[in-house]
């Protein structure tokens, strides 16, 4: 397979050192459509991904995979009749039930993930589970019903937490049947947020941990999309999806025993998705409308004492070779930049996107002439890195195609969480129209 071109406003355009991509046939078939959402590396250096799949009774279902450590650094495609293969995949859920995984966290040989399963009754609870990173063995799963009889809820995010613990958090209270999506899927659409955390005892015994240690719960929130340990370990930062039509923005920040310490709602920044903290502050990845009625990606600094310091937007690439070649000749109000994670990387940010179209078929008819011959109607993966004040560094937008694609056929692509690697890489999950993978960038 060969990368297409990518742009760049820069001349120091990281170089892509791997890209490992996947269809369906390595998760039970070509129409499973296998989205991450999420990813990590472990101790051992293999990647995780995580997200949901279609089953055979079309509903969703939960999975986890690992990619070796041992895979050459270079283009690869993880098929059993290929030369490389995963590890393991592990698929949760049942059939005609709604189950998925939306985060993972590793630490001393296992793997903890939470997301949500459908229970026997019909009503979605939130799921969290322990794997042998090794084997891909179900050490322990637990689900955790709503308080509230009949309501629904799901982790959103989970992290490893510097004492050896593990911290979750996402929405429960919700209304059945109004869980409409998490990550890139969307947000929820009523509940309240809530955080719970685990003790190393806890998590590491070999029986489910019931009840957490201690757990707090935010009214006027609706979920907790992401969090972060700050960096002395006395607290956290969480991002919030806010209550109400606005969806405003919202950040808090909790002790390190769940004390709300201060709420700041960010208004200037648009749908939140992830936060990311660094010696500078806390930074915000995002996106929101723009003049034209497009979406721009939004990134936003606050200040360790919880003030809002700075906005700004990104979008609308242009330039590019080949396959890129006119995609500044579209128009603008019709593209969509959506961004969906964080991380700090060098000295600056990066942030995870997508750049491209949605359905042109919904749009008026003028419209619609327009948004077909847009040669963005296939969505790229979009990276932005900026400096610790907001400016640009570099961006860049990629897609892929296999070698022996003689119709040329760009699949779409887009970033869907991003991470820097134990070595200083730079990681992307990246979603596929036939499947997904992981690139990673030095």
């Amino acid at each position: 397979m060969t990368a297409l071109s990518s742009y760049t406003l820069a001349s120091d355009l990281p170089r892509e050192k791997s890209f490992f991509v996947m269809d369906g046939s390595c998760c039970g078939g070509e129409e499973t459509d296998p989205h991450a959402v999420h990813g990590i590396e472990t101790e051992t250096g293999a990647f995780i991904l995580a997200g949901k799949m279609i089953d055979q009774s079309r509903m969703e279902d939960g999975f986890i995979i690992k990619i070796p450590s041992s895979l050459p650094d270079e283009k690869i495609f993880l098929h059993e009749e290929e030369e490389f293969n995963l590890d393991w995949f592990v698929k949760f859920g049942n059939v005609n039930k709604r189950d998925g995984i939306n985060a993972v966290a590793s630490s001393r040989g296992s793997i903890f993930a939470g997301g949500y399963a459908e229970n026997q009754r019909g009503v979605i609870d939130g799921y969290l589970v322990r794997l042998d990173e090794r084997s891909g063995n179900i050490i322990w799963d637990h689900s955790f019903p709503s308080k509230n009889k009949n309501r629904e809820g799901a982790i959103e995010t989970i992290i490893q937490t510097s004492d050896n613990g593990i911290l979750i958090a996402g929405v429960r209270n919700s209304k059945k049947g109004t869980l409409e999506g998490f990550k890139s899927y969307g947000n929820p659409v009523s509940g309240d947020a809530y955080v719970m955390y685990f003790s190393e005892k806890q998590i590491y015994s070999e029986i489910a941990p019931k009840n957490p240690t201690w757990e707090v719960e935010f009214k006027g929130a609706l979920s907790i999309k992401h969090l972060a340990e700050v960096l002395d370990g006395r607290g956290f930062v969480l991002a919030a999806h806010a209550d109400g039509e606005s969806a405003e923005a919202t950040v808090l920040k909790i002790s390190a025993t769940g004390e709300l310490e201060w709420k700041l709602n960010v208004r200037e920044h648009g749908e939140l998705t992830a936060i990311a903290v660094t010696p500078k502050g806390y930074f915000l990845s995002g996106h929101k409308k723009d003049r034209s009625g497009g979406i721009d990606a939004s990134i936003s600094m606050i200040s360790k004492a919880g003030r809002f310091v700075w906005n700004k937007t990104f979008g609308n690439p242009s330039g590019g070779e080949s396959m890129f070649l006119g995609l500044d000749s579209g128009d603008s109000k019709l593209i969509y930049d959506e961004c969906w994670g964080i991380t700090q990387f060098g000295n600056g940010l990066v942030l995870a996107c997508g750049t491209g179209i949605e359905e042109c078929v919904e749009m008026s008819d003028s419209l619609r002439l327009i948004c077909e011959s847009d040669p963005r109607t296939t969505w790229r993966s979009y990276l932005i890195h900026v400096d610790f004040s907001g400016n640009l560094v570099w961006q860049r937008a990629s897609s892929f195609m296999f070698d022996d694609d003689e119709d040329d056929d760009v699949p779409s692509t887009a970033s869907e969480w991003v991470f820097t690697t134990a070595n200083g890489d730079l990681a992307s999950v990246v979603d596929l129209s036939f499947g997904m993978g992981i690139e990673v960038l030095r």
